[in-house]
């Protein structure tokens, strides 16, 4: 990462600028604790299983499942060595959006490469900001039922929320819980914690004001506009340390040991990878639930991990085509087969 800081800037004619002394939150270090969960068995094929008809995946079927969950879960807190706790990540995906639908319709290469950076094609309409599709309220409908479900065996439901700033996460969160409980402290908006950066217009969000109009049970310490929506497309490295970064912000200000936090398939992908849990692919308002000790990274050196690039360390937008053989799209930075490339991310 300082390699390619340094080469940016190099190459930029700006070496002379120093950065700021980082004073983020201390960087932590994560490992899943197997044997609670199925989705974290390399054996539980995520293609075909439903952990929502299957308590969210718990391993105990007894009818005492839940309770006998949050003592295990107890003892380990109660056990951990100085500078360790355990908590529980519920990660929760939206449902289907209208930007799934189009993407569907489309295929992916033509949706990466072209029809992702426009909103409409002129009978459908996928953003800004992409919301909930009618099958994705259903989807989230049936994901709110699988927690009434499951309360009274006694299942430990979120002490805080943490969710994206796009409205298809909103209303997933919103939807999900005020039917079984939704209670202080409120959810909380975390502009990190969203899609992939990119010039996808589905994923250029609302206005702040409007959001906190149309969500007013959800916390929101966000800019009035999008401050990170652009005309380039953020890596998969670059995503994984952006995910890092808000993820440790999140654990380092929680105090609480169930944590939930609904988000986007590409945001609970890198959270997966911080984790060091299995790759995982959810379906649209899935969730995976997760045991996770945490400690304090003791080799970090203190360097960021994530911030937001400066306008002039983004290369000018352009006219030009994405991927070869498609219409040009205004876009800067490089890609390959339609993702960023480090280091403009």
């Amino acid at each position: 990462m300082i390699f390619w800081s340094l080469l940016l800037l190099a190459t930029s004619g700006l070496a002379n600028i120093v950065f700021p002394a980082y004073n983020g939150p201390p960087r932590l270090k994560y490992s899943v604790v197997p044997g609670y969960f199925k989705q974290s068995s390399l054996a539980t094929d995520d293609r075909t299983y439903d952990p929502l008809r299957d308590s969210f995946g718990l391993t105990d079927p007894s009818p005492h499942r839940w309770y006998r969950f949050r003592q295990n879960i107890h003892a380990l807190n109660m056990n951990a060595p100085e500078g360790v706790r355990y908590v529980v990540l519920y990660l929760a995906r939206h449902g289907q959006g209208h930007h799934n639908v189009a993407e569907e319709f489309f295929g992916w290469e033509a949706w990466d490469c072209y029809w992702a950076m426009q909103g409409t094609n002129g009978t459908y309409t996928w953003g800004p900001d992409a919301k909930l599709s009618p099958r994705g309220h259903s989807e989230v409908a049936r994901t709110s039922k699988a927690w009434k479900r499951e309360v009274p065996h006694g299942v430990p439901l979120p002490e805080s929320h943490h969710v994206s700033p796009l409205s298809r996460s909103l209303s997933t969160l919103v939807e999900t819980w005020k039917p079984v409980a939704l209670n202080p402290p409120r959810p909380v908006c975390h502009e990190l914690l969203r899609e992939t950066l990119s010039l996808h217009y589905s994923d250029r969000r609302s206005k702040a004001s409007y959001l906190r109009e149309m969500y007013p049970e959800v916390e929101f310490p966000i800019e009035e506009e999008d401050p990170l929506w652009n005309f380039h497309r953020e890596s998969e490295i670059g995503r994984n340390m952006r995910i890092k970064h808000v993820l440790d912000e999140i654990i380092n200000n929680d105090p609480n040991t169930y944590i939930a936090m609904t988000s986007h398939l590409g945001v609970i992908n890198s959270t997966l990878v911080a984790l060091g849990h299995r790759p995982y692919a959810l379906q649209t308002a899935g969730v995976i639930p997760v045991v996770v000790k945490v400690e304090r990274d003791l080799e970090w050196t203190g360097e960021p991990v994530w911030r937001k690039k400066e306008s002039w360390e983004i290369p000018k937008a352009e006219m030009r085509s994405v991927c070869p053989g498609y219409e040009p799209v205004l876009v800067s930075g490089q890609y390959v087969d339609g993702m960023g490339v480090w280091p403009y991310s």
